[in-house]
């Protein structure tokens, strides 16, 4: 038997997690809003990351439990 692990430990998950990213204009009309609920969906499962003023992308890890909102 080698000494090779079969499940990554927590840290090393982190790293290798996949991410679904949705882009945001700010711009657009109601794009700032939409933000605000998507955010608020995800709650910790999310992070918001600024390319400039205007735009973010929100990364999302799927997997756990989504709360629903309009």
């Amino acid at each position: 038997m080698s000494g090779r692990r079969t499940h990554p430990n927590k840290e090393e998950a982190k790293h290798n997690a996949k991410y679904i990213i949705v882009l945001f204009d700010l711009r657009l009309p109601g794009t700032a809003e939409r933000l605000d609920r998507e955010r608020t969906a995800w709650q910790a499962q999310s992070d918001i990351e600024a390319f400039d003023e205007n735009h973010v992308a929100l990364l999302v890890r799927p997997g756990g439990a989504r709360r629903m909102t309009r």
